[in-house]
């Protein structure tokens, strides 16, 4: 379950990044699938290992 809270917690992140550059810029940030997509899988995986080795330093 920790790893799920963390895999939304940076995705928020990310998503409060981008609104950060919209406003900079004045304009709609759109993310093309092929970049949102990886994006979204690197966040996730990033919590996983986050929570593996979590799970080492513990065990």
């Amino acid at each position: 379950m920790r790893t799920f809270g963390r895999g939304v917690l940076y995705s928020i992140i990310v998503i409060a990044v981008l609104l950060l550059i919209s406003f900079i810029i004045g304009d709609t940030v759109t993310l093309p699938w092929y970049i949102f997509i990886p994006l979204f899988v690197l966040v996730w995986a990033l919590a996983v290992y986050q929570e593996g080795r979590n799970r080492s330093r513990q065990g």
